[in-house]
């Protein structure tokens, strides 16, 4: 498998000079198999980018995206209304997120209706399907094998594995399962996992409880005990500069150098592209 971030940050887009090299927009992860099928993590405004890069190389041809979101707050789901393939009539849009109260279309749906957004839904020409997914759940979706984990979180929320070619890949963002005090469900999500994107946005100086997210240390805390190749921390506090990120890496290279030798940590940063 193949990734690229499009979008590493946590809450809301951090455009400007402080935050160039990481990048300001928010969660949205592109895979690709060895067939070069699509599978999208998340829809933040970094999926707007996906979709300008996509339509730029596509020669017009029709795109098949299958998007998996790991849940509704807004820094997941701002760039749906953004991405050009959706108002493309021959392409194909299937997106998948947690089981919520409401159905996942109903709630989408509301972020775009009058008077938030002038295209409804419902109105946009892809052919669009809606689907939930539950904790537990062990599905096709397209060439990939998704398994889903439920975690700790103010809203509904899945972490995912995804296997394909051999390798796996799981993204765990959004997550407070270290401080819950129940047993972690990412750790037997992640287990010899090759690649682990993990929720890092907080430091233990600035952890705040309740939010549903991680600190770095937790978050090297996990990749150590699953025992995964690799660990890249993502989902970055909006207040933390390029210079505070580099910083960040270094220490957190460091530390897992001391845990277990042979752990790579890699803080992700826009057009950062991975090979699994």
């Amino acid at each position: 498998m193949k990734i690229r971030f499009w979008g590493t940050r946590g809450s809301i887009p951090t455009p400007g000079p402080s935050t160039v090299r990481y990048g300001g927009n928010t969660a949205c992860v592109e895979v690709r198999d060895s067939t070069g099928a699509l599978l999208v993590l998340d829809a933040g405004t970094g999926l707007r980018e996906l979709g300008i890069a996509m339509m730029n190389g596509g020669s017009g041809r029709a795109f098949d995206v299958d998007l998996l979101l790991s849940h509704l707050h807004w820094d997941h789901i701002q760039g749906i209304p953004f991405f050009r393939p959706a108002y493309d009539p021959k392409s194909r849009l299937r997106i998948i997120g947690p089981k919520q109260s409401r159905t996942l279309k109903d709630l989408l749906g509301m972020g775009m209706d009058d008077p938030f957004f002038p295209v409804a839904i419902d109105d946009l020409p892809v052919r669009l399907s809606i689907e939930e997914m539950t904790d537990g759940s062990d599905q096709r979706v397209g060439p990939f094998r998704v398994h889903s984990s439920t975690i700790f979180h103010p809203a509904p929320a899945l972490a995912y594995r995804v296997e394909a070619d051999g390798r796996s890949l799981v993204y765990a963002t959004d997550t407070e399962d270290a401080f819950s005090g129940r047993p972690n469900p990412v750790i037997p999500l992640s287990a010899d996992a090759n690649t682990l994107i993990h929720d890092a946005q907080f430091l233990p100086s600035d952890f705040k409880a309740t939010w549903g997210h991680s600190t770095v240390d937790s978050a090297i805390d996990v990749a150590v005990k699953a025992r995964v190749g690799r660990l890249v921390l993502y989902h970055h506090d909006p207040y933390r500069s390029d210079d505070a990120l580099d910083r960040i890496g270094r220490d957190a290279q460091r530390a897992a150098n001391e845990r277990r030798p042979g752990l790579e940590v890699v803080v992700a940063r826009e057009g950062l592209e991975l090979e699994i």
